[in-house]
């Protein structure tokens, strides 16, 4: 079953933001983690949280240059 562009635009665009919002969250509850454990308060949930960020924003590129290459192909 072939998806219409606006489709697949919207399944990109929801994958894009859950992958953000669990490597950003996930990166809080860790570094907080973290920081109980090693009583450093901000340092690793900070830490953490700009890695996810990060990751998220390189799956971010990828994942539109990709969707962009697709739609080249059409």
């Amino acid at each position: 079953m072939e998806l219409k562009s606006w489709q697949k635009a919207l399944v990109v665009g929801s994958n894009i933001s859950t992958s953000l919002a669990i490597l950003v969250g996930g990166g809080y509850f860790l570094g907080r983690y973290l920081d109980t454990q090693w009583m450093t308060k901000p340092l690793f949930t900070i830490s953490c949280m700009l890695i996810g960020l990060a990751l998220g924003g390189s799956y971010l590129v990828i994942t539109l240059k990709e969707f962009g290459a697709s739609d080249d192909k059409k």
